[in-house]
């Protein structure tokens, strides 16, 4: 008995669906509601059984400098750094209009406060910047070089990384 979600037309949730949907611009939210399943669901099956990863998946899978999990996930400032990482990968090209603006924000910011991002998951809650805690923006140091993040304990940074994560001039 095949027990795979299926959605309202039968279809049963395979990896060639999910390519499909994906080319037709669905998201994997929508595939997952779709289904009756969560993102993280789509996203295992993609993963599993080597589905296309975009640009930003690939990038953000083998570059993100941090481990980011739980309700972090959903703060602002990891937003606007995974947008930052799709605007590297794409060069903006396809990004939506609101997505562009979260990275325009997050260079204008980093850049007028001479800041950078700095990540650790025990960073309390920083009203008017992160309410969920985990990120802090902290005074550029000399160490931190060119770089839009600071790295510590928690980051991992790959060497192409040192290149995404670069804020722009």
């Amino acid at each position: 008995m095949n027990s795979a979600p299926r959605d309202k037309d039968g279809n049963p949730l395979t990896i060639a669906i999910i390519e499909e949907l994906k080319a037709k611009g669905l998201n994997q939210s929508q595939i997952a509601a779709r289904f009756g399943v969560t993102r993280q669901a789509v996203s295992w099956h993609r993963r599993t059984y080597n589905g296309v990863l975009t640009p930003r998946e690939q990038l953000l899978e083998a570059h993100f400098p941090w481990k980011v999990s739980g309700r972090h996930l959903r703060t602002s400032p990891y937003r606007q750094l995974r947008d930052h990482g799709e605007w590297y990968a794409t060069g903006g090209r396809g990004m939506s209009a609101e997505k562009l603006y979260r990275v325009e924000c997050l260079h204008r910011r980093l850049r007028d406060s001479n800041a950078v991002l700095e990540y650790d998951p025990e960073l309390p809650s920083q009203p008017g910047f992160c309410i969920d805690g985990g990120f802090a923006l902290r005074l550029r140091r000399f160490s931190d070089g060119g770089l839009m993040i600071r790295v510590n304990e928690h980051t991992v940074l790959t060497e192409q990384g040192r290149e995404i994560w670069r804020l722009p001039v």
